[in-house]
């Protein structure tokens, strides 16, 4: 039996939507059901809204950030910030029409992915360099791995240990960065795309949004990848030492991450990004 409004939210989150909103109610719960993350479509009098919810402070804190300091160049390609309270966990954006292109005609379309390579060439906008992002990416590593030591094979695990230990820090330029760039957040309408889903946004070399998309599509469908590159006007392979850095992040903090939350289906996808890895890069 579905769940009212008032049952999936919190009584200052509930306050705060009707403080906003005047009159409002629950159409749909869009919610993945990871982390306690709530994605609820409203009908409210000026027409449907979306909020996300969520205990993980900072989910929102980063949603929050996105879109006022990074969506502008998208434009209409992405929703508006309506409202948000970081404290009581809440964001009130605009809704898009369309359907996921994830699970949908369009989810191997090499125009699909062409447009969307455009579309985050336009996102990519560089903030500043900084020497600090290798450092922190070996460290968190060195975690990953320790933590990884009961999930992936030992053999594969000396693999990109060893990937780790080989590469030599250097300064990188930090880019406005989706974090999760796949179809899942992106919405399809009448040959039109738009991205959604800014929880994990934050400044990364530009690289960063093509690991995913390189071990859950690119892989199996070097049709999309080139349709991809030339919509975004640059490849990966350009910046090869900050591209092995983050396949070897990336892929640990898969499995980490999906074990950690009980998610089986994305820890072996993880796992197979590992076992990629370590054919490609050892």
């Amino acid at each position: 039996m579905a769940l009212s409004a008032s049952q999936l939210l919190k009584s200052e989150q509930l306050r705060l939507l009707d403080q906003w909103l005047g009159e409002w109610e629950l159409e749909a719960d869009l919610s993945w059901g990871v982390q306690g993350i709530l994605v609820l479509r409203l009908a409210a009098p000026a027409g449907p809204v979306v909020i996300k919810a969520s205990d993980v402070p900072h989910h929102i804190q980063r949603e929050i950030r996105a879109y006022r300091q990074m969506t502008a160049p998208l434009g209409d390609h992405a929703p508006r910030l309506l409202h948000a309270d970081s404290r009581a966990g809440v964001v009130v954006i605009s809704w898009l029409p369309g359907a996921l292109v994830e699970g949908g005609l369009f989810e191997h379309s090499p125009m699909s992915f062409h447009q969307a390579g455009a579309l985050l060439a336009r996102f990519h906008v560089p903030r500043h360099e900084t020497r600090s992002y290798d450092p922190a990416a070996l460290s968190k590593i060195d975690d990953f791995v320790r933590r990884s030591e009961p999930l992936v094979p030992a053999p594969l695990l000396r693999a990109v240990r060893s990937i780790a230990a080989a590469h030599t820090a250097a300064p990188r330029v930090l880019y406005a960065t989706h974090g999760d760039y796949q179809p899942r957040n992106w919405i399809h309408d009448d040959g039109r795309l738009s991205v959604i889903d800014f929880g994990r946004a934050g400044y990364r070399p530009w690289v960063t949004d093509f690991v995913r998309l390189e071990h859950s599509y690119f892989a199996d469908h070097p049709d999309l990848r080139v349709a991809f590159l030339h919509g975004y006007g640059r490849d990966p392979a350009e910046e090869p030492d900050s591209w092995r850095l983050d396949n070897v992040l990336q892929s640990l903090g898969t499995v980490v991450w999906a074990h950690d939350v009980g998610d089986r289906l994305f820890e072996a996808a993880g796992l197979r990004m590992v076992e990629r890895v370590a054919e490609r890069f050892a």
